[in-house]
């Protein structure tokens, strides 16, 4: 089987999707995190550096429960299904800083454009242990199926220069690649290493939001070509030139806050979207798109989405 991906709406064939024992989960706080709204920074700065399961066990077993439901659902659309493997020992305790982060979220720690995979640079030092659960996916579609590993250089040890590159800041559209920029996580000096790495065949677009947005997918979702979910009140400067044509459904800033543009687009025409935003599964299902609601509030509340968790 071929190795690559191009497009946010490619027809989904094999994935990583998270992993969250409620007994893992630790809370973590950094600087960066001037994406936690209420009550979630509060929350985050009380409790960081203790479990989950320990502050709230019914939160910790709710977010547990969620991923595991869209693994399984996932692998009964016929896609195969990976997960990280479990951080034990020293790849538990590396770089801890203020919490231990978590396994939940593997789209922000690789990147995977046409048949480059890419070690990611992320800036939270917490997270930055969670290569260490994928390698043994990355090793094998190296040996495999010719991926082409790359590492991005990881910044400054303060996590405050880069480069910094994120999975989540990053959408393709074929040979363009959008790259979101905000200061909570990629930065300027990892969207230059990228477009190095790609070389000329690619276009690598920074996108500017605003400095409290985590990711681009916490804006924008191409869902298919034509047609994008987005919240014009976090992007400073507009949508990118090749998409303002495009059919776009605006979301409101609270919306985007409850990550309605984070969707799992499983095919052209076909998306996972969290049961919460019933609205723009209304205007989705409007045009056509078979959307499947999943109720999936338990990672959102930290943070991630659908989307965030699913490394394709």
């Amino acid at each position: 089987m071929l190795f690559g991906a191009h497009h946010e709406w490619g027809k989904l064939r094999e994935v990583v999707i998270g992993i969250s024992p409620a007994e893992d989960f630790v809370v973590f706080y950094e600087e960066s995190q001037r994406w936690l709204v209420p009550p979630g920074d509060a929350f985050s700065r009380q409790h960081a550096g203790r479990r989950l399961i320990d502050v709230d066990p019914e939160r910790a077993h709710r977010i547990e429960r969620q991923v595991e439901a869209l693994a399984e659902l996932v692998a009964r659309e016929g896609v195969t299904v990976h997960r990280p493997q479990r951080l034990e020992g020293e790849e538990r305790t590396f770089l801890a800083g203020n919490g231990e982060g978590a396994q939940l979220f593997p789209r922000d720690g690789m990147i995977v454009i046409g048949n480059h995979v890419i070690d990611a640079s992320i800036r939270l030092k917490c997270r930055q242990r969670e290569r260490y659960g994928l390698r043994p996916i990355i090793q094998q579609v190296v040996q495999q199926r010719g991926a082409r590993w790359s590492s991005v250089p990881l910044g400054s040890p303060g996590c405050v220069d880069g480069p910094f590159l994120e999975g989540g800041d990053t959408l393709l559209n074929g040979y363009e690649v959008y790259v979101g920029i905000s200061g909570c996580a990629s930065d300027l000096a990892g969207a230059d290493w990228l477009q190095a790495l790609l070389g000329d065949a690619y276009r690598v677009i920074p996108v500017a939001m605003r400095s409290n947005v985590l990711h681009l997918d916490c804006v924008l979702a191409l869902i298919k070509p034509g047609l994008l979910v987005w919240c014009p009140e976090k992007l400073i400067d507009g949508l990118p030139r090749s998409l303002r044509d495009w059919d776009a459904i605006a979301v409101s800033r609270d919306e985007a806050n409850l990550l309605a543009t984070n969707a799992l687009v499983l095919e052209e025409g076909r998306a996972i979207v969290d049961a919460g935003n019933a609205r723009v599964i209304e205007e989705l299902r409007k045009r056509r798109i078979d959307v499947i609601p999943l109720p999936f509030d338990g990672p959102i509340s930290t943070g991630g989405g659908l989307r965030c968790a699913v490394l394709r």
